[in-house]
Order: C-alpha cells, then sequence, then structure tokens
C-alpha cells in the first residue's frame, strides 16, 4: 500500500526536475535507479531513507536493465509497468502473493500472449482443495472445468478458469505466472498481497493488446476469447523481459518520491526458493 508522505523538499525536487529535464534533452532519461541514487537522502526521514537505500540496492543488484520493452512488476506497489529503456508507458494494477505464499524477486522473458489458458494445478493447491472437491462432489468440480488425467489435475479453459481468459507465456524456474483471474473485484482493493505467489493483472486484454501492439486490441482479443475455448498462443515479435521486484520507493516522472509498504518484511533479507505454490 503506498503511505501518504511529505513531499520530497524543495531544493532537492528542484534538483531532481533539472537532472531529468536535461537528461530528457540531451541525454537518455534516467533509470529508476538512478532517479534514486539523485535522491539526496539525508532530508528524509530514516524510515523513507531506509525504503530508498533498499531499493536502490535492489536495482544494483541487477546486472544489466533491458535497453528495449520490458515488463517491471513492483510487489509492493501492486503495479506492472511497460517500459521502453527508462521510459514508462504504461502502468497496470496487479494481485501479488500473500505474506504467506509470496512472489518472489527474480527476471526473466516473456515470449507470447496465450488466450483461453488450461491451469495445470499445482500439487499444494491440490491438497489444499482441488483434489477433494474432484474426490467428493465430482458434479461441481466437472462444472468448473477440473478434470483428472492420473495423479495431474488440469482445469480446462473458460471464464472461472482460475487463470482467466489470458495469460503470458513466461515460463522461469519458480512457477510464477502473469495472468488474469476471474476474482476481478479484488482489484479495488489498496493491499492487494491476496495470491498463491502468481501475479494477476487487471484489464488483461487491454494488457495484452498493449504488449503485442496493433492490429491487437483489447475488442478484439476479448471476442476471440468469448467465442471459442480454445487455446491460441500470440507471440511476441521478440522476448520480452520481465523484472519481478521488491521497490518500496521510487521516483515519479513528476519528481515527488513514492513509498510503499514492504508486505513480506524481507527486504535483503531472504533468498527467494522455487515454488509450485502457483504453477502456470
Amino acid at each position: 500500500m503506498q503511505r501518504q508522505i511529505a513531499p520530497i523538499p524543495r531544493p532537492v525536487a528542484a534538483m531532481l526536475a533539472i537532472l531529468l529535464a536535461t537528461a530528457a534533452s540531451a541525454q537518455p532519461l534516467a533509470t529508476p535507479a538512478e532517479r534514486l541514487a539523485s535522491l539526496d537522502s539525508g532530508t528524509l526521514s530514516p524510515s523513507a531513507q531506509a525504503a530508498v537505500v533498499a531499493s536502490r540496492d535492489a536495482w544494483r543488484a541487477l546486472t544489466l536493465l533491458p535497453t528495449g520493452r520490458w515488463l517491471l512488476v513492483n510487489i509492493p506497489a501492486f503495479e506492472i509497468s511497460l517500459y521502453d529503456g527508462p521510459v514508462r508507458q504504461a502502468t497496470w494494477r496487479a494481485i501479488v502473493g500473500k505474506p504467506a505464499t509470496p512472489t518472489p524477486s527474480f527476471t526473466g522473458s516473456a515470449t507470447a500472449v496465450i488466450l483461453n489458458p488450461w491451469w495445470d494445478v499445482p500439487a499444494s493447491i491440490v491438497a489444499e482443495s482441488v483434489g477433494r472437491l474432484v474426490a467428493r462432489n465430482p458434479k461441481k468440480a466437472a462444472r468448473d472445468g477440473y478434470v483428472r488425467i492420473g495423479d495431474r489435475y488440469r482445469q480446462m479453459p473458460g471464464p472461472a478458469n482460475q487463470l482467466g481468459q489470458m495469460k503470458l507465456d513466461f515460463v522461469n524456474a519458480f512457477s510464477v505466472g502473469i495472468h488474469d483471474t476471474p476474482s476481478k473485484p479484488l482489484f479495488g482493493r489498496a493491499r492487494r498481497a491476496l495470491s498463491h505467489g502468481c501475479i494477476r493483472v487487471d484489464d488483461p486484454f487491454g494488457f495484452a493488446a498493449t504488449l503485442l501492439g496493433p492490429p491487437a486490441s483489447r475488442d478484439s482479443l476479448k471476442t476471440v476469447a468469448d467465442t471459442s475455448r480454445t487455446t491460441q498462443r500470440l507471440a511476441f515479435a521478440a522476448p520480452l523481459p520481465v523484472i519481478v521486484g521488491n521497490f518500496t520507493a521510487e521516483v515519479a516522472d513528476d519528481g515527488s518520491l513514492r513509498l510503499f509498504d514492504d508486505v513480506y518484511r524481507r527486504v535483503r533479507t531472504m533468498p527467494a526458493t522455487a515454488s509450485d505454490a502457483c504453477s502456470m
């Protein structure tokens, strides 16, 4: 959740604005890390200083930032943004993992949009609920689209599918997906640490159309998903780098400092571990 804080002191904001204006006219725009580095953290409160330092260090830990289009999932901001180099193009609301099943920080690449995806139910969720549902109430399980093949549980495509009607083809070591959800009212909450670890995105067809570019549109993709239950893969022209991170501070385009609660209370204290908590 974003905390309301006092604005950056005027001299610091003015210096930052000059830096960004100069960068825009004579040099490449400042990256998120460079914007944080430009702050005089000595003028900030201790808690704000800690957030800035932790976020700055998290950016520095990344070996190389993408130069073209890339996605940033900022876990404590509950946001996913599309960048072109250092320039933010668009931002969508996101749902991330609960404190008990946190979304890890990592980097990867997405290669396509998948409409009407199947859901391979992870073992943890089979044990928690789906296995019991299939065994005890097979008619309801069938209505919800669940099928069992040997020891494997899957959910067929459709609006009730837990991945919704869209996901990114985003293979990674943590089995963390970026996808739609049938639980859309949850995006109305300010604090959206609610999933088993995967990243759910608001406005999924608008999101997918923005990543694909013309001729794809929100309406055309929704029509395809609504009129057919067939799974379709729409490849990107090139792999799209994805950064998933815990950045509790950022400098916005207007020079203001945004601070976010560290929802997991684990900034730079615990490395991410692979899990099947949210299978793609």
